[in-house]
């Protein structure tokens, strides 16, 4: 069929590309929504097939696509213009802040209103579901880098059917990914190369535009390659997501964690000339067209080209939200005209580092991490263009032609979708570009993770990695890491147990492995505050120690992960490296010292030496030092324009002890932590509080509260009560002050309780209120049963001339079975083809029959809720649907 399984005649590129750590001179996009370096095989050997393809693929959404009969279009090209390299540099260095990438060229592929593939023998009609979606591929002399991008609405089916089985009715989800294909194994074989499936099912495909990993829903940001070494892709992980990188050649299933960012406008390049620049349009890849006629050698790289035929669609999206700009000049931006053509964007944050990626696959070799400063403008300092000016547009007056996916305030973010996102111990506010959530008093955090106040503060986790000590290389093997902190004077107490020697002893020094801890609950001293009320428990910090004067360096990778069931703070650490190696029996002191943070949105640095000394029996009391740099990067809502934010903070560190335990093989850091601006004494005269000093005796469950001079008064912080000085948990279950629905079981913790729900039931969408469980839309029951859905449980019944218990049915003797009718047929293709171990589309309808095989009027879907009444063919009856909870109509009408 014309415009299926069409591929465009080469792309050459003007340099090189590197995809993984091979170098490719040219690329082909796909119908299929795939490019690759290499002439694609034909559909039928990859389409249907699983991930990863057997040639190098970068696959935005790979399914069976058909674009003829003018059913969408798909433009490419090759760009040097400054807007989009400016553009590309910019995202990759917020989703990359240690990067230093600058492309030179970048490749631009949209696919427009595509549709899937029809088989009109099966199907009367053509589908009124397209698609629309990009991929960018920015790229240098030695580096690759790839923008997917995903509008709101833009994705309206999400797999195709195999054609060997359209009829069956079950859908392959659409790949997306990255595959390096086969790679040479010895002289004569070859293996499977190393692949990033960035979707598992259906619902991960739904998700692609519903959130992302650059901290703006459907934008997502991997690094492809590198010309000296690359073992795998490595995602952007701004708001946490996708911050672990999968096993090699495994994929990795999507989480559900939508970020929020502020918008922001993008200014237009002061320096470019029009009347200088070569015009640059995409090439259209279109069913009209099929020799997918490209660019001549040299000169431009592209060529925009007309459809074939006169009625060939030459515009974008003629459905409004599926908003696509290109370069070409003549092409409407928008076909809604209530939008004009200068949708507004939204901002993306700086990102976490790349390298937190690979902290999920111990196998893998770790690198010793370059830690580079990070000086983004100031919050309150308007933003420079491209060309080192300020300016102040409004958003009417921007030119926003950048050649890629724009996103309009349509689309803005709500408390009224989103709230499910904030902590049930905050509230969530709207704001002119987007929501935020704020902790409720009694509690803090940045809203997304509330704590109470004054309570003291568990952390669990594994630390893992190699550490090389003198030529000697010891494996951590997800050992146990502890930290407790009494918020109330900022000491944080932190133990990694199961660390073998000689390790132990020459990990004493690396104390910054639990200051982390003291930052984030640091004593707050006036005019500050501790990390974790702005990072909250998800965040990445990744710091650097170089040791002196060996120059040995390691590498420290922190991840938050939230907090679990009973309100702890989960981190992983990843550490690598070399560190200097110390006698067994060593003892390590560190004095007190100062570190300056500066916080720019969502990423706080520092960089500090420090000295320490280590006394042994062997060489008496020497002095040594190390660099630390780091950085730790996080989500910061800034859609509530918050102002006069303090740029830099400072952190004291007191009582640093450091200890290994050779018998039990545990090691200690203990470190009294203080925050402050910059230049404050905490032991200053006007600090003399014992509030401050830490000298208080309040509880360690209480907050001191300080009043006039020395005075102060301790109240015991929330979920607790007693007079400050003694504090006991209040049972919030047992005294009916929790905040569980129907169905909902409450569990106490320190401090606070969470909510579960009773069997048979689970948190609905709002993530709190508990809904009965459709267990039917699992299909339990035996095939020749029927599943009936009750609150809270489930029966399995035999059907007529069957018997057993539901989950395994057998024939009665003497019981003669009619044919199957037709809607047993349609409901056992399907339940069948999974038992057999074929695939069901996550959330496939499954019809329902009556005893005698006809089909059931009202039909529901087991998994929306929805119900409509079908004729005696099963098909829907227009105008029957009703929406989850409410209530079905009355069937028997006509």
């Amino acid at each position: 069929m014309e415009g299926d399984d069409e591929t465009s005649k080469v792309l050459p590129l003007p340099k090189p590309l590197y995809f993984y750590n091979t170098q490719f001179k040219e690329l082909y996009v796909a119908t299929n929504g795939i490019i690759s370096p290499l002439d694609l095989p034909m559909e039928k050997q990859y389409v249907d097939d699983g991930f990863p393809t057997d040639f190098p693929a970068v696959a935005p959404f790979l399914a069976d696509i058909d674009t003829s009969d003018g059913r969408g279009q798909i433009y490419y090209r090759v760009t040097e213009t400054p807007s989009i390299l400016n553009r590309v540099a910019q995202e990759v260095h917020r989703g990359f802040p240690d990067s230093k990438f600058i492309p030179t060229h970048a490749v631009v592929a949209t696919w427009e209103n595509v549709a899937a593939y029809d088989d009109y023998s099966v199907k009367a009609g053509p589908s009124n579901k397209f698609n629309t979606f990009q991929a960018v591929i920015g790229y240098d002399e030695t580096d690759s880098y790839v923008l997917f991008l995903y509008p709101e609405g833009g994705l309206n089916f999400f797999g195709t059917r195999p054609k060997e089985s359209y009829n069956v009715e079950i859908e392959l989800p659409a790949r997306v990914g990255f595959s390096r294909g086969e790679i040479p194994y010895f002289l004569i074989s070859r293996i499977e190369g190393p692949h990033y499936s960035v979707t598992s099912d259906e619902q991960s495909v739904k998700n692609l535009y519903q959130v992302g990993n650059t901290g703006i829903s459907g934008v997502w940001l991997f690094h492809t390659g590198n010309r000296n070494s690359f073992d795998n892709i490595v995602p952007a992980s701004i708001g946490g997501l996708l911050a672990t990188s999968p096993s090699k050649g495994h994929g990795f299933p999507l989480e559900t964690t939508t970020p929020e960012y502020a918008e922001f406008e993008e200014y237009p390049d002061n320096t470019f000339d029009p009347d200088n620049e070569e015009e640059e349009d995409d090439y259209p890849l279109t069913g009209r067209d099929p020799e997918f006629q490209t660019a001549p050698a040299g000169g431009d790289h592209s060529e925009r080209l007309q459809p074939a035929s006169p009625d060939a669609p030459s515009s974008p999206s003629e459905h409004p939200g599926h908003q696509v700009l290109y370069e070409n000049k003549d092409v409407p931006l928008t076909s809604d005209p209530g939008y004009g053509s200068e949708p507004a964007e939204r901002q993306f944050a700086p990102p976490s580092s790349p390298k937190a990626a690979a902290e999920g696959d111990p196998q893998q070799p770790q690198v010793p991490l370059e830690v580079v400063d990070v000086y983004p403008p100031h919050r309150n300092e308007p933003r420079l263009s491209p060309g080192g000016h300020v300016v102040s547009v409004d958003e009417d007056d921007v030119d926003f032609d950048t050649g890629v996916i724009h996103y309009t305030t349509e689309n803005k973010e709500t408390c009224a979708r989103f709230q499910q996102q904030c902590s049930q111990n905050a509230f969530c506010s709207d704001y002119a570009t987007g929501f935020c959530c704020h902790c409720r008093p009694g509690f803090y955090g940045n809203g997304r993770h509330c704590l109470p106040e004054g309570a003291p503060q568990r952390v669990s986790g594994k630390v893992s990695g190699t550490v090389t000590v003198g030529s000697t290389p010891v494996q951590l093997n997800n050992i146990d890491l502890h930290a407790y902190i009494v918020v109330g004077d900022g000491r944080a107490y932190t133990a990694i147990s199961e660390v073998p020697e000689p390790v132990g002893w020459a990990l004493m020094p690396v104390a910054p492995i639990g200051e982390l801890f003291g930052w984030l609950f640091a004593l707050e001293l006036p005019n500050s505050q501790a990390g974790f009320k702005m990072t909250g428990a998800e965040f990445t910090r990744r710091a650097e120690v170089i040791f002196y004067p060996g120059n040995e360096r390691l590498s420290i990778i922190q991840t938050g992960r939230g907090l679990d069931d009973h309100n702890h703070l989960t981190v992983d650490t990843v550490v690598s490296g070399s560190v200097p190696f110390l006698s067994p029996g060593a003892e390590v002191t560190m004095d007190p010292f100062k570190e300056t943070y500066q916080y720019y949105p969502s990423v706080a640095t520092s960089t500090s030496v420090r000295e320490y000394s280590v006394v042994s029996a062997e060489q008496g009391s020497e002095s040594f030092s190390f660099q630390l740099k780091q950085n730790i990067t996080y989500r910061d809502c800034r859609h509530d324009n918050r102002a006069g934010a303090l740029e830099t903070l400072q952190i004291t560190m007191e009582r640093v002890f450091v200890m290994y335990v050779k018998e039990e093989r545990i090691l200690r850091y203990a470190i009294t932590n203080k925050i402050s601006p910059v230049g404050v004494e905490p032991t200053g005269p006007e600090l003399v509080n014992p509030c401050y000093s830490g000298s208080h005796d309040c509880d360690t469950t209480a907050q001191c509260i300080p009043l006039e001079g020395q005075a102060f008064q301790c109240q015991c912080a929330t979920g607790y009560r007693g007079d400050g000085r003694n504090c006991y948990d209040i049972d919030e279950c047992a005294e009916g002050l929790s905040s569980c629905g129907a169905h909902a079981q409450c569990v106490n913790l320190p401090g606070s309780h969470r909510c579960q729900c009773q069997s048979g039931y689970e948190f609905g969408f709002d993530g709190r209120t508990c809904v009965d469980m459709d267990e039917c839309s699992s299909s339990p029951c035996h095939v020749n049963a029927r599943c009936i859905n009750g609150l809270g449980s489930f029966q399995c019944q035999c059907q007529p001339g069957f018997y057993g218990d539901g989950f395994y049915c057998s024939q009665q003797e003497g019981q003669t079975v009619r044919p199957k009718s037709q809607c047993e047929q349609h409901r056992d293709s399907l339940q069948s083809g999974v038992e057999l171990g074929g695939r069901l589309s996550v959330g496939a309808f499954i019809p329902q029959c009556d005893s005698d095989g006809q089909y059931r009027p009202l039909q529901c879907h087991g998994s929306t809720g929805h119900c409509w009444c079908v004729d005696s063919s099963g098909q829907e009856r227009a105008g029957t649907r009703t929406p989850p909870g409410t209530a079905p109509k009355d069937c028997d009408r006509p």
